[in-house]
């Protein structure tokens, strides 16, 4: 039981700013399907789905309030099969950081630092997330409340900024091709619930553990709005086809907003939220990843393990994508999302369904005590 404290307030700013980075990133309901305008409705097609995803991590954390997932999974699957679990787990961890500090390397790489090595930028954002794993969770919640209102404020600015330049006849004719390429482009944005992985090692940390799933579902729904709002943007400004063909959609439109002759170029506010949202992103993914093995090791300190794995991550991050094509490849709705289900959704499905085995079982044998027949 650790005896780092947060509040659950600083759980729904750690929450959100994970989950909306993606957003303001690669805005996946745009560039990972073919909905094109109607890239708004796939976003609120798929918070049902992140929802969902949450009452399923979430829901099993707060029975085990004073535990990580890697302690009940060996509860409920026994020793070895609650290990294997946990390396998927802990696998989400390592990778999908390693993924997205790569994907803001090459936002920084290709739009403003051209002449930077690649592994330097990389090498910098993890150094800065593994001096704040390692002070821990308190130092990066209170990161996160520091943080909070300038990261809502440059979005803000962003989206306001872009007000001006806004043309709703490009978010026309709605549903002109059906719900399919609706559904389609929701997969990946849904997929991205994976992230809630952090609530089973969180929720032992928490001032409040029982009230878990509802910060986690405010903070998802928080960060769905800013993808909403996103999504509407960047289409009524750059148009379904430039928005989709882009790598970078809102990225591209800040650096194309013109406030005034003075006021234009306001793309660096989004690199500043981008790189806020990243290191509390990196900074927690790796404390989790760092606990889970010092767990499984039964390591009684996880600092020790921060270095290696920051060294394991800048590996992956520069070693694992040939270019950007390919980094944007792995998004890809045929790809990410079997992949999510793989690594989460069945997992858990597995650890739920031992919980309820073990549950019913409990409730059978006290059923069976209680029923004593009288004596004639």
């Amino acid at each position: 039981m650790t005896t780092e404290k947060i509040h659950n307030r600083q759980l729904v700013f750690m929450l959100f700013m994970i989950r909306s980075t993606v957003t303001i990133a690669t805005l996946p309901v745009l560039t990972t399907g073919t909905a094109e305008q109607d890239a708004w409705l796939s976003a609120i097609v798929s918070l049902p789905a992140t929802l969902l995803t949450i009452l399923l991590i979430g829901g099993l954390a707060v029975k085990f309030p004073e535990e990580t997932v890697i302690e009940y999974s060996r509860k409920l699957l026994g020793k070895t099969g609650g290990t294997i679990i946990s390396f998927f787990f802990l696998w989400t961890f390592l990778y999908t950081a390693a993924t997205e500090v790569r994907i803001y390397a090459e936002l920084l790489n290709t739009g403003l630092f051209p002449l930077t090595p690649l592994i330097f930028l990389v090498s910098s954002m993890v150094l800065l997330a593994a001096v704040a794993a390692v002070l821990g969770i308190e130092t990066i919640a209170r990161t996160a409340d520091a943080l909070i209102f300038f990261y809502i404020f440059f979005i803000t600015a962003s989206l306001l900024g872009a007000v001006k330049a806004f043309d709703h006849i490009n978010l026309q004719p709605v549903l002109s091709r059906g719900f399919g390429p609706v559904f389609s482009s929701a997969l990946t944005p849904a997929a991205l619930g994976n992230q809630s992985l952090v609530l089973g090692i969180l929720v032992p940390t928490l001032t409040t553990p029982r009230k878990a799933v509802t910060s986690a579902v405010l903070a998802a729904l928080l960060s769905g709005t800013v993808l909403i709002l996103s999504s509407i943007t960047v289409v009524g400004v750059l148009g379904p086809k430039i928005g989709s063909s882009s790598i970078f959609p809102f990225f591209l439109m800040t650096r194309a907003i013109e406030i005034s002759r003075f006021i234009e170029r306001i793309e660096a506010l989004v690199v500043i939220a981008w790189g806020m949202g990243i290191f509390i992103n990196l900074a927690v993914f790796l404390y989790c990843g760092a606990r889970g093995v010092s767990q499984i090791a039964k390591i009684h300190d996880y600092r020790p393990l921060i270095g290696p794995m920051a060294v394991l991550w800048v590996i992956l991050s520069v070693h694992t994508y040939d270019d950007l094509l390919d980094l944007v490849k792995f998004f890809q709705p045929q790809i990410f999302f079997p992949y999510s289900m793989t690594t989460t959704i069945l997992p858990y499905l597995l650890l739920w369904a031992a919980y309820l085995i073990r549950h019913a079982g409990r409730g059978e044998k006290k059923y069976i005590k209680k029923r004593r027949i009288k004596p004639g």
